[in-house]
């Protein structure tokens, strides 16, 4: 009986343990990837009707992590900002299996599906950590987290009354946009050596020389060095010779 009563203490403290949360950290988003699945839902006259079930899965570097999280989209929640590709700055906060990340421009939950070691993360600029900064403190329910929101205090809960706060004046660019497409599609992008996920791509980089490699099984590697300027906005065509 005694064994029996301290594996089940045991029990209880690792649950406890592993539930626990985490205080909001700063990370940067790796990859954002959208999937739809065309489902049938009924038949009217021979005639299928559909319904598309669209999901994300969105990758965040977290100091020397990799953090992989999934979310299926129902009517109520919102896609994933169009401001979230790589390199975009964000708040985490990880309780249990959930993922949750906030920013100016949106805020989602998210199911963890994937933990991996990585790089540590480059350091938020001071105007990244000014514009995060400037946010309200998390809700008790934010955005598309309704249910299952953390417990024991990480989410303050918001005041009964608030007066609308304008928004942040938009601050300078400091990187610059580089859109990646491939023939064929979904190839592995790397910049100056680190994965930066699946063409097509959009990818932040700080001002200076960068090194692109695009990558597919059964294909010639593509490569090109190119220079970004601050606010500059450039697309790369790679096409993959067959091996």
């Amino acid at each position: 009986m005694k064994r029996f009563s301290a594996a089940v203490f045991l029990t209880l403290v690792c649950i406890r343990f592993f539930a626990a949360e985490t205080p909001w950290q700063y990370g940067r988003i790796v990859d954002v990837h959208k999937s739809v699945n065309t489902k049938t839902k009924a038949w009217v006259v021979n005639t299928p009707i559909t319904e598309d079930e669209i999901s994300y899965t969105i990758s965040v570097h977290i100091q020397d992590k990799i953090l992989v999280g999934s979310v299926d989209l129902t009517p109520e929640e919102s896609a994933p900002p169009q401001e979230w590709t790589t390199n975009c700055p964000v708040k985490i906060q990880v309780v249990a299996d959930r993922l949750y990340l906030r920013s100016p421009t949106g805020d989602l939950r998210l199911r963890i599906v994937q933990r991996k070691i990585a790089k540590p993360m480059a350091p938020l600029t001071a105007d990244e950590k000014k514009r995060l900064e400037q946010m309200e403190a998390p809700a008790g329910s934010l955005v598309g987290f309704s249910d299952d929101k953390p417990s024991g205090g990480g989410i303050a809960p918001k005041p009964a009354e608030t007066a609308p706060q304008p928004p942040p004046a938009p601050l300078p660019p400091t990187m610059g946009l580089v859109n990646v497409r491939s023939t064929p599609y979904l190839s592995e992008v790397f910049v100056d050596g680190d994965s930066m996920g699946y063409t097509p791509a959009k990818v932040s980089l700080p001002p200076g020389k960068h090194s692109f490699r695009v990558e597919k099984a059964g294909y010639k590697a593509w490569t090109k060095e190119i220079v970004i300027t601050i606010g500059s906005e450039l697309t790369l065509d790679a096409s993959l010779e067959k091996k």
